[in-house]
């Protein structure tokens, strides 16, 4: 299929191309862990911070994180970093320094590559199929307490990486969707027009919604619906419905032919 101009299919990450089965157990575990990395951390800096105290400031910045995301509200990783030292104690990132800030980002974001979460069997046949369909393909993420550049190490082992033309997440641009902003940094690194872009995801408000409003065409990848969005289910209208992005072939191929009608 021959394009007359250039188009682009972007994807959301979470619950769209990966997932955790048992979500409260990993969660959790991949919690406790990235306190227990923390405190070790700050100890090998000559600070003690009690476990349970770091674990429950980290949940609580990575619940406001979640929040903001609703507002299309983000920030740096380093900054949320800082954010949950400074919890702890309002002098810590001033005595550890810049190096020390970094090194305990480092530390908790270990956890995510050692408890990852599951790459939906089949996803990275279906990206191929939609690229050698001729479009560019995108990712646009709201992420939580855990980096870009951590996400991208654990892309590269499940051979994800190379597979997106641009990775647009949150936390590097401190810009989350529903915000057009964070779409439309990834149009213009893509180069290719909002009309001409088809944007998948699981939640109606940041995807369907964030990305229509940019003038993109959408994909609502429903799943299980979660009751918190059945009621946003009867406002928001994506343009194609599927249960997962294994169905997705076939929608963008009649995406496609409505574009250059």
């Amino acid at each position: 299929m021959i394009l007359e101009r250039p188009a682009a299919a972007t994807f959301d990450l979470w619950d769209t191309l990966i997932f955790e089965p048992d979500q409260q157990q990993v969660s959790g575990e991949r919690r406790a862990l990235r306190a227990e990395y923390g405190v070790d951390e700050l100890s090998s800096m000559g600070e003690s911070v009690d476990r349970d105290v770091l674990f429950k400031v980290l949940n609580d910045v990575s619940d406001e994180i979640t929040k903001g995301h609703g507002r299309g509200r983000d920030l740096h990783f380093g900054e949320w970093v800082r954010s949950a030292l400074s919890e702890i104690d309002a002098g810590l990132p001033g005595r550890i320094g810049e190096v020390g800030v970094a090194t305990f980002g480092a530390a908790i974001d270990r956890a995510f590559l050692e408890l990852p979460p599951t790459l939906l069997d089949g996803s990275l046949e279906v990206i191929d199929e939609i690229a050698e369909l001729g479009l560019k393909i995108g990712l646009v993420t709201n992420t939580g307490l855990t980096s870009g550049g951590t996400q991208r190490d654990w892309f590269a082992t499940i051979g994800l990486l190379g597979r997106f033309d641009y990775m647009a997440f949150s936390n590097e641009i401190a810009i989350a969707k529903p915000n057009r902003i964070i779409f439309d940094v990834t149009i213009r690194a893509l180069d290719v027009s909002a009309s001409r872009v088809l944007h998948v995801g699981d939640n109606l408000h940041t995807d369907v919604r964030g990305a229509a409003a940019l003038g993109m065409s959408t994909v609502w990848a429903k799943g299980e619906v979660p009751s918190e969005q059945t009621i946003t289910a009867q406002t928001a209208k994506p343009d194609f419905t599927v249960e997962t992005v294994l169905e997705l072939p076939a929608v963008v191929g009649k995406w496609i032919e409505s574009l250059d009608d």
